[in-house]
């Protein structure tokens, strides 16, 4: 396999080098097919948008190329790379390492990261009128079927946005999948923009059965089939998260702004149940029963007060400088229906934003604890930036982030059929150090992580804190480079740990190629593509359905094979068509690929897929 390991990296060597020759002069972006488009044409933009935090929105164009439409699971996009367990929708960590943290009481950090929406990660739109898109993705031999719809409407200082993905796939090992996440946001403003609120309503539900891997991993790779652990075990995951946030814009009768005042309210509800009857009652090293039916259920309600001197939902400010602050306070409940255990904790945040001479930015944020699970824990973060050409969107600078927080509350209490332990752990700090340099959508950026007490499952599904300082540096590259009809896209990291706990490949990357081809007038265009992802082998970490948890182990390497995927797409005004082969060379090569231990991918997959524009 290192041959394709050789070959994997000369093509990415060359694709660099042809991408700094041209990077300066000769580049088209995807957003550049808007002026393909018919007269008829109305711009549309989107902004992510805090959940409490609010920041200025920042719009870009919705992207109307061809050149992604085939991409229609998150996991298939060059900027992720995803351990995931061998079928869509089911669970998946990244394979570059990251830390994040919010303000809260948290239960468990889910392994759905691409699926799952959260509030803090919802999207904003601005538009004229109305803009709707629906894709439909159906896969095979295994069942899969995928749907997206996008829906967003403006009338008369209102804008309503909905968007809803389902999908399912399978049997393939005794797995399935059932999910069906979707959000539907409001907001509105009077005339005279003295008040304003936005609610926002957040729906994420899986129903997957989940087979625990198999049983004699060497006798599949010979070809020869082998059992799963857990063919009956069935997970159901239920959130449903409501937000609504009032403001007040303090004008005085003379149009002086003396800030905003906002209310936030935020209720969630999450239930976890997983299912299983036993077919070896010797599966789990700490219990000897055969039948599992947990369940648990999480109630979670954030009341948040603040005042800020600049208006929520306005577009950042073009002047060459300005301060913005903002500070307040918030009230966390969360509530254990299986223990009837009840937290509470008030958080005492701000944040700035500061523009001076025209081109540095400093950015802080910092959140502070007091009562409660998470008492004394500290979130904060400070960024520096230099904007060498603002209107290329050319910048570089600085990031700091620092967490001291209380691990998930599931690492210290469990009570369920298989599993029972109470342990007292250390707070876990984590030091993130970043530079990065952007053009446009050229990212290059090196980290730096700094890991105390960091806290994981071990390989005997316990958990442990780590007593050891581990560090960890990343080098990555994010390169997509376009050049009138051809186009790559390299997504390309390097990484390296100290400490044994944290395992991650020494490399890892996707590289995405394509060219297309234009017909009667540009009125149909054709694209043809491939997809390549490769890691170096590592001890990727196993995933334990029980818990919904991935952890340790260092018994089976993963890595060092290719996945290979190829596409062809046409284009008739809003309309696109793909079709898609994905993971061809196992069916030829006659090996199997694995991303998690015990796992394997499908040999091939093939799918057709519809992507559909109705009006923008």
């Amino acid at each position: 396999m290192y041959f394709y390991f050789t070959r994997f990296l000369v093509i990415i060597l060359l694709l660099v080098k042809t991408t700094l020759i041209f990077a300066q002069s000769k580049i088209k972006h995807e957003i550049d097919s808007v002026m393909d488009l018919s007269p008829y044409y109305l711009p549309t933009y989107y902004s992510s948008i805090k959940s409490i935090e609010f920041e200025p929105l920042q719009f870009k164009p919705i992207d109307t190329g061809m050149t992604t439409v085939h991409l229609f699971d998150p996991l298939l996009k060059p900027e992720n790379i995803y351990q995931d367990l061998g079928i869509g929708g089911q669970a998946h960590q990244s394979i570059i390492f990251d830390y994040q943290r919010e303000m809260g009481f948290l239960y468990q950090t889910l392994p759905y990261p691409l699926f799952f929406i959260k509030q803090s990660n919802l999207t904003f739109p601005k538009l004229r009128t109305t803009y709707s898109r629906v894709a439909y993705t159906f896969g095979f031999p295994t069942n899969k079927n995928a749907l997206f719809a996008e829906f967003a409407q403006y009338v008369k200082g209102v804008t309503v946005f909905l968007n809803l993905y389902a999908f399912n796939e399978g049997p393939f090992g005794e797995s399935n999948t059932r999910n069906l996440c979707g959000d539907i946001l409001l907001h509105y403003e009077i005339p005279s923009s003295l008040y304003g609120f936005k609610t926002s309503l957040i729906i994420n539900h899986i129903d997957n059965s989940e087979n625990g891997g198999l049983k004699d991993i060497d006798a599949y790779k010979k070809g020869e089939n082998s059992d799963v652990y857990n063919p009956n075990a069935r997970s159901k995951i239920t959130m449903f998260d409501f937000a609504l946030q009032n403001y007040l814009n303090i004008i005085t009768p003379k149009n002086r702004y003396f800030g905003t005042l906002s209310y936030d309210f935020q209720c969630s509800q999450s239930t976890l149940i997983y299912l299983d009857k036993l077919l070896d009652n010797n599966y789990y090293p700490h219990s000897d029963s055969v039948a599992t039916n947990d369940s648990t259920r999480i109630v979670n309600v954030k009341n948040a007060l603040q005042w800020s001197n600049f208006k929520p939902y306005k577009e950042q400010t073009s002047k060459n400088s300005f301060f913005h602050i903002a500070g307040g306070v918030l009230h966390d409940y969360a509530k254990l229906k299986y223990t009837d255990n009840q937290f509470n904790s008030l958080y005492l945040f701000a944040r700035t934003h500061i523009r001076l001479f025209q081109f540095m930015d400093i950015t802080a944020r910092i959140s502070y604890s007091f009562f409660g699970y998470a008492n004394n824990d500290l979130l904060a973060n400070a960024g520096i930036s230099w904007a060498i050409n603002r209107k290329e969107e050319h910048i570089t600078g600085l990031n700091l982030n620092f967490y001291r927080n209380t691990p998930d509350y599931i690492f210290q209490h469990v009570r369920s059929n298989h599993f029972k332990w109470d342990t007292a752990f250390s707070k876990q700090s984590v030091v993130h150090l970043k530079a990065f340099w952007n053009y446009r959508k050229y990212n290059l950026s090196i980290n730096y992580y700094y890991l105390d007490k960091f806290t994981y499952l071990s390989e005997q599904w316990i958990p442990i804190q780590n007593e050891e300082i581990g560090n960890l540096i990343q080098f990555s590259a994010f390169i997509p480079f376009r050049y009138q009809n051809f186009g790559t896209t390299a997504n390309l990291n390097l990484q390296y740990c100290s400490n044994d706990v944290i395992r991650v490949p020494l490399f890892a990357g996707k590289l995405s190629v394509y060219y297309i081809f234009e017909f009667l007038k540009k009125r149909l265009k054709i694209q043809i593509g491939t997809d390549l992802m490769y890691n170096t082998p590592y001890y990727a970490d196993g995933y334990l359905p029980a818990l919904r948890k991935f952890y340790y182990q260092d018994s089976q390497h993963i890595g060092n094979f290719v996945f290979w995927d190829a596409n062809i797409t046409f284009k008739i005004d809003r309309i696109n068509f793909f079709f898609r082969i994905g993971n061809l060379l196992p069916p030829f090569m006659n090996y199997r690929n694995f991303t998690t231990p015990n796992y394997p991918l499908e040999g091939y997959l093939m799918c057709v897929g519809i992507n559909w524009r109705f009006f923008d």
